[in-house]
Formats: structure tokens, sequence, C-alpha cells
């Protein structure tokens, strides 16, 4: 059985466009995928970068199979994805989940399998129903850019 680590942010900026909170939009795809591994009985961990806010339901106060982290300060989501493969025994029954190109090819390197976004929903959706299938059409959006902008622009600042 296959485990997945989920790059948070990145599936969220790929799945909507939302003028909602971020904090509604971490909340919803949590949700999604918590019902979704229950149902078809996957594990693994959704991860965010930065630490939750007070107010925000921890990863335990969800009942299913798929945990949620929030990065330590000082490390990214990325990272800490890539620190859990770097421990791990038996990295080929993992699969990691994200449109990041460099984190895709860190994961490989670990020896674990990596899924986009897009085929990720697409294998979501291929064990749900048409009704769903439609509702969740993934996409490359203006906010997800500046993100990756604005990280390329800081990891560039640093390096100089």
């Amino acid at each position: 059985m296959s485990y997945f680590y989920i790059d948070g942010y990145n599936l969220i900026f790929t799945l909507t466009e939302s003028k909602h909170s971020l904090f509604h939009q971490r909340t919803g795809i949590i949700r999604y995928l918590q019902k979704e591994f229950a149902r078809l009985h996957l594990k693994g961990m959704i991860v965010f970068d930065g630490s939750r806010r007070r107010d925000e339901e921890s990863g335990l106060s969800y009942a299913s199979p798929l945990d949620i982290a929030y990065a330590p300060s000082g490390q990214s989501a990325d990272e800490f994805i890539l620190e859990k493969l770097e421990w791990e025994k038996k990295a080929h029954h993992i699969t990691v989940v994200s449109n990041d190109r460099a984190l895709v090819r860190n994961a490989r390197s670990f020896g674990a399998k990596t899924q986009s976004n897009d085929a990720f929903i697409k294998y979501l959706n291929g064990k749900t129903s048409k009704k769903l299938r439609k509702s969740i059409e993934p996409k490359e959006t203006a906010q997800n850019m500046k993100r990756l902008l604005k990280i390329f622009e800081e990891r560039l600042g640093e390096e100089q």
C-alpha cells in the first residue's frame, strides 16, 4: 500500500482561484481529502508551510487516515517532506503529490514515486462519482504563480 505526502499549498493553489481566506481553503481541501482517504482506504499526510493558528483545528481533530502537518518555523513544506523521505527505509512505497519540480526531482532521488496535482485529482476522481469529477478541475492559478514567484525571488536573494 502506498503512502502519500501532499504539498498542501501547492495543491490548493493548483485547484482553486478562490477569494476565500487561506484558512477557508485549507479547511476545505483537508475535509475533502479526509473524506476521500477514508472512503478509498488511503493513508497519507498533507503538509503546509508554517505553523497552524491557535484557532485552527489540528490534524488530531480529524477522524481519518490523512494526517495534517505544518512545517516547523524556518522549514518549508518541501523540506519537511524531503526530511521525512530521507529517513524512510521504504521510500518506494511513498508517493509525493506536487507540481513543484524541485520537490519532485528530490523526492525521486530518495526513491519515492511522484504524482502531479492533476494526476492525483484524476486518480481520486477515477474512484469517485461522475458528479465529483466535474466539480474539481485542476488549473494553474494567478495566485499560485505569484506565490511561486515570491519563493523564487526570496531564494535567489539568499544565493546572492
